[in-house]
């Protein structure tokens, strides 16, 4: 076994000296604590984290400007409907031609988002 010839010192406040303590009450020394502790920490979970915040960030930017298309031409549509309605010329075949075929692109929208956004919160999860 290498010998150890180096020292690290530490300040620490009373309420963390105490911390050290206690955690390292299953080790020989708070030396093998430390020395424990900085072997097993990992930045690897910090940069997964990054990466999905980063994943969400560019999910909003890639839908943002589609949902706001769909918004807009769902908004139009309402209003077409609305304007129809006063006028007592709103009938069934603008439902089918306008309004589902609208509604059924924002829900395959909103799955997608979804699914998206899923699969960035499994992700982090599993960090």
């Amino acid at each position: 076994m290498e010998r150890r010839t180096y020292l690290c010192k530490v300040r620490l406040s009373k309420e963390e000296y105490e911390l050290f303590k206690k955690k390292s009450s299953g080790y020989q020394t708070m030396s093998g604590m430390i020395r424990d502790a900085v072997s097993q920490f990992n930045d690897v979970g910090t940069v997964k984290r990054i990466e999905a915040l980063n994943d969400m960030t560019g999910l909003y930017r890639k839908y943002q400007q589609d949902l706001s298309w769909l918004g807009g031409n769902f908004n139009q549509a309402m209003k077409r409907a609305n304007e129809l309605a006063i006028s007592e010329s709103l009938d069934q075949r603008y439902y089918e031609q306008v309004i589902i075929p609208q509604s059924k692109r924002i829900l395959l929208f909103l799955e997608e988002l979804k699914s998206e956004q899923t699969k960035i919160a499994k992700k982090l999860i599993r960090l």
